[in-house]
């Protein structure tokens, strides 16, 4: 999109684009008289944030001009602030590079928390800045002057309040100093040292806080105090910046240990979560397939769509839970050396596997975070995945192996899972097999959380397409946000495969002027939350049904129409597979493609099939 998505014209579209409004009537100036104002900016030129989303506002005025009306960067106005938090997530995802994300004060903040803690347990990196008021005005009894230091506690990598201008505004700070900035009795002739020593902080700061984004992949946090007035501008800059370099931490140089443990165990077993695609090369797949002592479990967010690796995992241990022999066979698969790497798993069959039969020892590789989701004492090691797995020993295949353990069990549930799906009736398990051979290779898909990434992961997607969900806390918000602002950031269609509570929670993701025509939208609409019918503790009553299950009548035909989306609504096998034909051919605007099937239905099939496979183990 470039500059066009927040062109200065006459003409100005979509009421709502205030910031485009307000740049309009001042696009004669770029920079704000305030210094902090100025350096932000300029130092987010210098560190390459080119990707910048707004949401609109009075404080933040100093900032969104500097922004706006420089050509460097691309600017867009996202109202919602919930929106404009995943919007941001899907661009930064995309391209792996930090994305600005500009508020105003008060409740504009608080409402991007959703978005900043799932891009800190997704290592998704995002710079949020926060226009504050002065520390004297914060918790006064004055509309939004809620205190914004931390706010966001735990959930993101660093917060840091910027320290305020004092040569703007010199004669309100020196008539009241309420703010206590400066000694009492100063000369107006040292504010200007002053000043000079607040630069050099900020600059310091902003240096160490952008570094720490870029190298920890991780979101953080300016708070920034802006005191009155905000609309005074500067046609050049009245200061300059110097972008410093990242200080190197030393890391973890000496892996032999770990090197011994993977050429030491002789059941290992790789499991792959969430990452892009591409992290594992091809010769280091080769090189784990052709160990007979190795088994690779992917998921299908982990974006490698080798056939000899195991994807599918909860239909691979979901029927052995249901075995009477249970602990007998899981006790065959039991690992002895567990290696983890990429993000959040999904499956939660891996993980209750996992943790009733643990390896002896876990590694987790690569990424800036380790988690202990196994209770292992994971032992992080920072090195480049292929560079370690360089190191293993290679070990042939033979009938008694690790691998041909796995092996068995995957060709034996393969073998009749196609014949069980071919005679069940239409239900969400059948849509998901039919959407997961007719998806294009050249479409990305962005799935929505709970039941839609789970059904998605039952089966192998045809055409390899590389997928994305936001697993860093599973929420179901912001799914089709972060879809948006991934079509617009990535030079690949985007679909969104999402389930109807996922949909019509996320509206406002499609409430801004960026839908790209090739953007698609498929809603599996089971009349609620479906997920929860096959969750232990269910009952078939009201209360379930009304406060947990949360039934729905809603259809997405009306809001189609609203944001300018073609639709249809298909209700059978047939007719969903004749809606694929053209679903993905080229068009002139967006399109929906709704489906509705039954929850009870959908989640009596989807027993029956594990159950069904569960039968025909071979013993």
């Amino acid at each position: 999109m470039g500059r066009n998505c927040c062109k200065i014209s006459n003409n100005v579209k979509h009421p709502f684009c205030l910031v485009h409004r307000f740049i309009y009537y001042i696009c004669n100036v770029k920079y704000s008289k305030i210094p902090i104002a100025q350096t932000i900016v300029l130092l987010c030129e210098k560190f390459g944030f080119k990707n910048v989303v707004i949401s609109p506002g009075s404080r933040n005025a100093p900032l969104v001009v500097g922004f706006a009306s420089n050509n460097y960067f691309n600017c867009y106005s996202i109202i919602d602030e919930r929106s404009a938090g995943f919007f941001a997530l899907g661009i930064a995802q995309q391209k792996k590079h930090p994305v600005i994300l500009l508020c105003t004060s008060g409740s504009a903040l608080l409402n991007y928390s959703p978005s900043i803690s799932e891009a800190y347990y997704s290592e998704v990196p995002l710079i949020v800045i926060s226009a504050d008021r002065p520390s004297y005005k914060i918790n006064i009894g004055d509309g939004q002057t809620v205190d914004q230091t931390n706010v966001f506690g735990n959930n993101i990598l660093r917060s840091i309040n910027l320290n305020q201008d004092i040569i703007h505004s010199q004669k309100k700070i020196l008539q009241s100093n309420l703010q206590n900035l400066i000694p009492e009795n100063i000369k107006k002739s040292q504010i200007k040292s002053f000043q000079s020593k607040i630069d050099e902080k900020n600059l310091l700061d902003l240096n160490k806080i952008f570094n720490d984004c870029i190298e920890m992949s991780s979101p953080v946090h300016l708070n920034v105090p802006l005191e009155e007035p905000l609309y005074e501008f500067l046609d050049k800059p009245s200061i300059s910046v110097k972008k410093s370099k990242p200080i190197i931490k030393d890391e973890l140089k000496n892996e032999s240990k770990y090197i011994n443990l993977l050429n030491k165990y002789s059941k290992i077993m790789v499991l792959v979560g969430c990452q892009s695609p591409g992290e594992l090369s091809d010769e280091t797949v080769f090189k784990l397939n052709q160990n007979s002592n190795v088994v690779v479990l992917k998921e299908t967010t982990s974006n490698i769509h080798d056939s000899n690796l195991f994807g599918n995992i909860d239909r691979l241990l979901a029927p052995l839970e249901l075995l009477k022999g249970t602990r007998e066979v899981f006790s065959t698969l039991q690992p002895e050396l567990l290696i983890t790497l990429g993000g959040m798993i999904v499956s939660k069959k891996i993980k209750s596997f996992l943790r009733d039969f643990p390896p002896i020892d876990h590694i987790h590789i690569g990424s800036s975070r380790a988690n202990d989701t196994f209770f292992k004492h994971v032992k992080h090691l920072k090195i480049n995945a292929n560079s370690f797995f360089r190191k293993m020993e290679h070990k042939a295949n033979s009938e008694k192996s690790f691998y041909s353990k796995w092996q068995k069990i995957d060709s034996c549930f393969s073998k009749y899972e196609r014949i069980f799906i071919d005679k069940a009736p239409f239900s969400d398990l059948k849509v998901f097999s039919i959407i997961a051979n007719k998806i294009p290779g050249e479409y990305l898909i962005q799935a929505s959380n709970s039941s839609t990434i789970r059904y998605l992961q039952l089966f192998n997607l045809k055409n390899h397409n590389f997928t994305y969900c936001n697993r860093g806390v599973s929420g179901i918000d912001g799914s089709t946000s972060t879809a948006v602002g991934a079509s617009l950031a990535s030079n690949k269609p985007v679909v969104l495969i999402t389930g109807d509570l996922s949909f019509f929670y996320d509206i406002n993701g499609l409430w801004n002027n960026y839908l790209k025509n090739d953007l698609r939208i498929i809603i599996v609409n089971n009349g609620g939350g479906g997920i929860f019918r096959i969750l232990p503790g269910f009952k078939e009553n009201e209360v379930f049904s009304k406060f947990i299950e949360t039934k729905q009548h809603k259809s997405a035909k009306w809001m189609a129409k609203h944001f300018g989306f073609s639709y249809q609504n298909k209700k059978t096998k047939l007719g969903l597979k004749l809606a694929l034909l053209n679903f993905f051919k080229k068009s002139s605007k967006p399109k929906i493609l709704e489906i509705s099937t039954s929850s009870k239905i959908s989640s009596n099939v989807l027993k029956n099939y594990f159950q069904y496979l569960s039968n025909r183990h071979e013993k």
